[in-house]
């Protein structure tokens, strides 16, 4: 059983404007609905509340990422990968996002793309792959053996690359995400909607990576 992960999660900060406060209305208080994602403009992103998310699966072919809600409910959202999109990652600086299974490794940190979401790539999939073809020596296929195993982020200074996840848009990238792949190999959100999954998930939860050949999911099974 893989370790579980440090535990960790930034909350989601909501702005509410001031107003009078008015005298409560008899009966108990109603319930407020929970928001649906800011990318669907107004339109309800889930045919239910959203919770808490329970795996997310990434279309590298549709630009799109899947988040599916304990209870069933399911959100869409645009993304933007790598800059060179097509393919696996292979390689440190080969600006490709990955492909394959993996699972959010950490809380989420402060980023110049407005907060960052770390993902475990490379998984020890991606190891045994990388050494087989001759990409990565032994010593690196260890140390990322022995990071997964332990529970660690696996280290970002081998021939595969590493230090990649979910992050936003920031200033200078704002509104980009929906028309533009411009990152070296992570996924961006609008900044919005990734406060609205990191709000959702627990690390260890799946991620998906599809490549662009693959099934587009009605949504990937567990």
């Amino acid at each position: 059983m893989k370790p579980k992960l440090a535990t960790g999660l930034a909350a989601l900060a909501l702005g509410f404007a001031c107003a009078r406060a008015l005298p409560p209305p008899a009966g108990p208080e109603p319930v407020p609905p929970v928001p649906p994602a800011p990318s669907e403009a107004g339109e309800p992103a889930a045919p239910g509340p959203c919770l808490r998310i329970e795996r997310i699966v990434v279309h590298k072919g549709e630009r799109r990422l899947w988040a599916r809600c304990k209870g069933g409910a399911v959100v869409m959202l645009p993304v933007a990968l790598g800059r060179a999109p097509e393919g696996p990652k292979r390689a440190v600086g080969d600006q490709r996002t990955p492909e394959g299974e993996y699972r959010v490794a950490g809380p989420p940190r402060a980023s110049r793309f407005h907060r960052f979401l770390p993902i475990d790539y490379p998984s020890i999939v991606d190891a045994d792959r990388a050494l087989a073809e001759g990409r990565l020596g032994r010593d690196d296929h260890a140390r990322i053996v022995a990071a997964h195993r332990s529970g660690r982020l696996p280290p970002p200074n081998t021939s595969l690359g590493g230090a990649l996840g979910f992050h936003g848009e920031g200033v200078r990238w704002r509104g980009e995400s929906t028309t533009l792949d411009w990152t070296d190999g992570c996924i961006a959100l609008a900044d919005a909607d990734l406060d609205f999954l990191i709000a959702r998930v627990g690390e260890g939860t799946p991620v998906s990576l599809l490549g662009a050949g693959a099934p587009v999911p009605l949504f990937a099974a567990p």
